[in-house]
């Protein structure tokens, strides 16, 4: 079963004093995040992140297509009583405090009294706000503010988390906090959907990725799926002579050093004629590495145009 699953879930706004029908925020979403990972959802400004978080969650009803929380349709309510939500924007009401806050939902959401101190507590700590707890939320910083949002998210211990931006408003060190929590979710057995513009915190924390523009899903998989090789980099214990022209002449750089030969190559197409220079050379590989995209080259080279012929 899956965590979350769309299918041709599309959205599109009316616009004008005519109510016709505008541009479409998003085209056909065919997505599947499986239970218990990590899944990184990314995209530019005006991408349809948002939107496509909101019909997930049932704030807003699509105009064709459906989705599916735990197998249950997204308009079930009681499946989303399995999901914990922290929006972009954090609105709290700021004349309670922290922890008041905190217990005000947990009444709201049904939990039995006897529990609420302890798993409040507990959250809390979790997001580096226990010193903070009695302090009125009016003079919460935007970090502070950002990290009791979360905690108030987490509340009900929820199965899924559903995460729009969730470190806009955080430091690094709160970043790093931040992505220590969701490998602890993780190990748990949490699912976690980000939507995030900091393109090196997913790469860290996320099993999968897609990329979205301008309401199109474009690509979707892990890193190692995604990721073309750059470069491959050959670590031989030497080099015949007579073998350095033709390794050379297939694009590689050679460098000698004290006890190694290492051979860099900057495609497949190179790679592969060097390693069949080297077999019919009867010279043995030490060790073989490759070097592949980053999630920022791949982000950019998904959302780029290809150049002019």
């Amino acid at each position: 079963m899956d965590a979350i699953r769309t299918e041709n879930l599309a959205k599109s706004y009316r616009s004008g004093w005519t109510g016709s029908k505008g541009a479409p925020a998003l085209h056909g979403l065919n997505l599947e995040v499986k239970v218990g990972e990590v899944f990184g959802f990314l995209g530019p400004n005006g991408a349809g992140k948002t939107t496509s978080i909101h019909l997930i969650l049932n704030l807003m009803s699509p105009s064709s297509g459906r989705a599916e929380l735990f197998g249950r349709p997204a308009t079930d309510a009681k499946v989303h009583r399995r999901v914990g939500y922290l929006p972009e924007s954090v609105n709290l009401h700021t004349y309670y405090r922290g922890r008041g806050l905190l217990e005000f939902y947990a009444a709201l959401g049904g939990m039995p009294r006897a529990r609420r101190a302890g798993r409040i507590d507990e959250l809390l700590r979790l997001v580096k706000l226990e010193d903070a707890g009695d302090k009125p939320v009016a003079k919460y910083s935007k970090g502070m503010l950002q990290r009791l949002g979360f905690a108030q998210a987490l509340l009900h211990d929820p199965d899924l988390l559903i995460l729009d931006e969730p470190t806009s408003n955080l430091d690094p060190v709160g970043r790093k906090e931040f992505r220590d929590i969701l490998v602890e979710l993780k190990r748990l057995g949490k699912t976690i959907f980000i939507s995030s513009h900091v393109l090196s915190e997913v790469e860290s924390v996320c099993d999968r990725v897609a990329i979205l523009q301008k309401g199109e899903l474009k690509r979707v998989g892990s890193l190692q799926e995604l990721s073309a090789p750059k470069s491959t980099r050959l670590t031989l214990q030497s080099l015949p002579a007579a073998l350095i022209e033709a390794v050379v002449a297939a694009s590689a750089e050679v460098t000698f050093q004290r006890t190694q030969v290492v051979i860099k190559c900057p495609g497949e197409s190179s790679s592969r004629e060097v390693q069949q220079i080297l077999h019919e050379g009867n010279v043995a590989v030490a060790k073989i590495e490759t070097e592949t995209e980053s999630l920022e080259e791949i982000f950019f080279s998904t959302i780029q145009p290809p150049p002019l012929s």
